[in-house]
């Protein structure tokens, strides 16, 4: 069984904090080669104004459960870019012995780095939002029938790319009313390939 990945995209004022679990493995694909497949175990989106530390609360009872299932601790994905390092620290302290957290901050671009040492990841939101439609048209993204997954749709329908006054990319859900807080953890949690030694199918 593949390690399990946990994206979060936590909530501010006007957003709810949303988790995803993946499992990812590879299958064979066209002319024999392996592609990369990644199912979507577990989706939820907490109440909106949930404070940090019941988000922490409710990430550590995920982490533990995933860990018991799958016998490995998760890698969890968190958009740093709003909350910054107290709300890593808070979620790092949650789950030191059932999980593996790494910061993300979000840039303009198209380019991914790590700190393995520190746990952090410099992501370009272009590049998780290519990776996305990749996955999506490939049909390699495997959604369970759940009311979450139907909200997570409607999400990407609403989801824009803009052009703002410095020529930069804005990438998001800009009506009013609308929100991509689990397109954002859905594309934390896939923004890479599984390893290597994953199983094949």
């Amino acid at each position: 069984m593949s390690i399990p990945v946990i994206g979060i995209d936590i909530g501010q004022k006007r957003d709810p904090t949303a988790l995803a679990v993946v499992e990812g493995e590879y299958r064979s694909g066209p002319a024999a080669s392996l592609e990369s497949h990644f199912a979507v175990r577990f989706l939820e989106r907490l109440p909106l104004g949930t404070p940090y530390p019941e988000v922490a609360h409710r990430l550590a009872e995920i982490c533990q459960r995933v860990t018991r299932r799958s016998h490995h601790r998760p890698r969890v994905f968190v958009d740093a870019t709003g909350v910054g390092q107290p709300i890593v620290d808070l979620l790092r302290d949650s789950t030191r012995h059932t999980a593996r957290i790494w910061a993300v901050t979000f840039t303009h671009g198209d380019r991914r780095t790590t700190d393995r040492k520190e746990r952090k990841v410099t992501l370009g939101k272009a590049l998780l939002v290519c990776r996305l439609q990749s996955l999506l048209e490939g049909r390699r993204l495997h959604l369970p029938s759940t009311p979450e997954a139907l909200a997570l749709v409607g999400e990407l329908l609403d989801y824009e790319i803009r052009i703002d006054d410095n020529a930069r990319e804005r990438y998001g859900a800009f009506r009013v009313g609308t929100h991509d807080d689990l397109v954002t953890a859905l594309g934390l949690a896939v923004q890479e390939d599984p390893p290597a030694g994953d199983r094949v199918c």
